[in-house]
């Protein structure tokens, strides 16, 4: 296979032919240094003091465009990389900075995801304080009548949720319900049996239908 700077003088004059011109587009493609070919990669870099036009080669089209003359000289299908640096020292620290943010996204990613399986009961009826804020004509029964309706089915996934994450606290979850009725009764100046019985039609047609 042809080297990196083999390939580059073979593919800049059908780049120049084929590309829309502007004069910073132009001085980005000449000023792009063929730095190697990693595996199916071919990577471009640029000097520092050209650093200012690396967004020309970065775009959607210019990366199209040279992914397509490289298909058409080496008969498969390459990426294309642009770094700053010119050598293949440049290239290896580029490789090793964009695995340490691979693993910090990722890292960030499954925090998140944990945090997310970790929401508490405090989270969850903080959430029933918000929705119920913003509730527009809470004033009338027909509204707090679907308000409630909502909120236990909300309670119901919550609280099944929680015990698929926790299946020893059953009684946790059983205290933290009460709370929830108790709260929703104070929000809705409703009897809190009413509500808890909402809640537990609920858990009841959830846990049904899991089992169908």
């Amino acid at each position: 296979m042809a080297t990196a700077q083999e390939l580059w003088e073979r593919a800049k004059p059908l780049v120049r032919r084929r590309m829309s011109f502007t004069p910073d587009l132009w001085r980005s493609v000449e000023a792009a240094v063929p730095v190697t070919i990693d595996g199916t990669t071919f990577v471009l870099g640029l000097a520092p003091e050209n650093e200012n036009l690396r967004g020309y080669l970065e775009t959607h089209t210019m990366m199209a465009l040279l992914r397509e003359i490289l298909r058409e000289l080496t008969g498969e299908a390459m990426e294309v990389v642009i770094i700053m640096g010119t050598t293949e020292e440049d290239w290896q620290r580029h490789k090793i900075r964009q695995e340490q943010v691979r693993r910090l996204t990722s890292r960030t990613a499954e925090v998140t995801t944990r945090k997310a399986k970790e929401r508490d009961w405090s989270w969850f009826i903080h959430q029933l304080d918000h929705d119920h804020a913003h509730l527009s004509h809470r004033q009338y029964d027909f509204v707090k009548a679907g308000f409630l309706l909502d909120c236990a089915q909300k309670a119901a996934e919550f609280a099944l949720d929680y015990l698929a994450h926790h299946p020893d606290r059953k009684e946790e979850v059983t205290r933290e319900l009460e709370r929830v009725c108790q709260r929703l009764a104070g929000m809705l100046n409703a009897p809190a049996i009413v509500i808890g019985m909402e809640i537990e039609r609920a858990l009841r047609e959830r846990q049904k239908e899991s089992k169908e």
